[in-house]
């Protein structure tokens, strides 16, 4: 899991390193595609009407849906656990990237180039930008999963911290943090920001164009969570008066 010596230059963010060993010692079911708005409407009926959408980006009913928070994403899933009597999630870290990669451990699940031919509006942009978000466009990965890369970021179950060093059974990341984990990159951001080790988070409240999520079946691990990160040097003992 990461990348290998990751740097702030081409296409690597630190916060990849350092690349560590994972075992995934439980299986889990994940959805092929993400949540598409005909599903989350069966949770909350005219969300895409309602869920203040000024960009009009993601209105058909096979679009990703997105504007979701990570509280809404944990709510669909409880709903969806009681209707259907099964164990849905959000996934953690972990599982995220080991689904993305289908045993790669190249750039990307296609190699080390992410196709163009599979581009959706891949530049960064300020605001919304109209591009498809209809789920499953793009050929699927090894094990039938679409959309791992772009499309909308997923929110995943893990608070935002930094990687720890060494081997480690089914992680579930940091105790707390002030951000949770989103993955895969989206349609109008730098395809860099698509790869399979690349990691992105928001506040969990947060609502936008870019986000939107999948579900896994199984039973979350048990691991015990990584410690919190205390604040870093420059954010400690600051005082507002001269």
């Amino acid at each position: 899991m990461g990348t290998k010596d990751a740097k702030i230059s081409n296409g690597v963010d630190y916060d990849e390193s350092p690349q560590h060993e994972v075992v995934i010692s439980k299986g889990f079911h994940m959805g092929a595609t993400e949540v598409t708005n005909a599903q989350f409407e069966q949770f909350k009926a005219g969300y895409r009407k309602t869920s203040g959408k000024p960009d009009k980006l993601s209105n058909g009913d096979d679009e990703a849906v997105i504007h979701v928070s990570w509280y809404d994403a944990v709510d669909f899933c409880k709903w969806l656990s009681d209707k259907e009597g099964k164990a849905y999630r959000l996934p953690t870290e972990a599982e995220w990237e080991y689904a993305c990669r289908a045993g790669t451990m190249t750039l990307y699940n296609t190699g080390d180039e992410w196709p163009q031919s599979h581009y959706k509006n891949q530049e960064m942009s300020v605001g919304p930008e109209k591009a498809s978000l209809v789920v499953g466009e793009n050929p699927a990965n090894a094990w039938g999963l679409f959309d791992m890369h772009g499309n909308v970021e997923e929110w995943c179950m893990d608070w935002y911290g930094p990687y720890a060093s060494g081997r480690q059974v089914d992680p579930v990341g940091r105790i707390s943090s002030e951000f949770r984990i989103s993955r895969g990159g989206s349609h109008s951001t730098l395809v860099k920001h698509l790869r399979s080790a690349n990691r992105m988070a928001a506040l969990p409240a947060d609502k936008h164009w870019l986000l939107g999520f999948r579900v896994v079946i199984g039973e979350m691990p048990k691991s015990e969570p990584l410690p919190a990160v205390g604040a870093k040097l420059h954010q400690r003992d600051v005082k507002q008066k001269k």
